[in-house]
């Protein structure tokens, strides 16, 4: 199978794993070790976390602060990155993306508020294993779909069912075709 890096992933209707149901990852990282993304349409502040000590609580401020802080993943909770869209690229999608671990400049949207349309704030990731990616494919569970920085500029609670609609799907799973037998 061709790299995946650069493509969003979009679950498919009947995913019904917690964290990835209703899902849109956009792939960063895919070669032969294996495929790291972040799930791009999850505020953390949706998400039900298990295994996370309750005695965190800068942890559990941040699930509760902030539509514009994301869930990225299952992976790494504790680790953030931002998100950036670079509007200066008009050609390649796949330019557009900044990924910055940058511990002074996540402070610092953390501080003061300082989130703007086309940044996110990401805790976690997702990731699999050489193979098993392509075995979940395989078997039904995501849709491959070619990155649109639209993404960026919808309501993340939209871009799911956007993406399902646009691939023939409705949120039940069902096509709109009819056939015979």
């Amino acid at each position: 199978m061709k790299s995946l890096k650069n493509k969003l992933l979009v679950s498919m209707p009947n995913m019904s794993d917690p964290y990835f149901s209703k899902s849109v990852i956009y792939i960063f990282e895919d070669d032969s070790s294996g495929t790291l993304g972040l799930i791009i349409n999850k505020p953390i502040s949706q998400m039900k976390i298990i295994n996370i000590d309750k005695k965190d609580k800068f942890f559990d401020d941040l699930i509760s602060a902030s539509k514009n802080i994301y869930f990225g993943g299952p992976v790494m909770l504790h680790e953030a990155c931002i998100v950036k869209i670079d509007d200066e690229e008009k050609v390649n999608f796949s330019n557009k993306i900044h990924l910055s671990n940058d511990l002074k400049s996540i402070q610092e949207m953390l501080l003061n508020n300082s989130f703007s349309k086309g940044k996110k704030l990401v805790f976690g990731h997702s990731s699999w294993g050489k193979n098993q990616l392509n075995d979940e494919i395989k078997r039904g569970d995501w849709l491959i779909v070619n990155y649109d920085d639209s993404v960026f500029k919808h309501d993340p609670d939209l871009i799911w069912t956007k993406l399902i609609k646009i691939s023939g799907l409705d949120e039940f799973g069902f096509t709109g075709v009819s056939g015979v037998s």
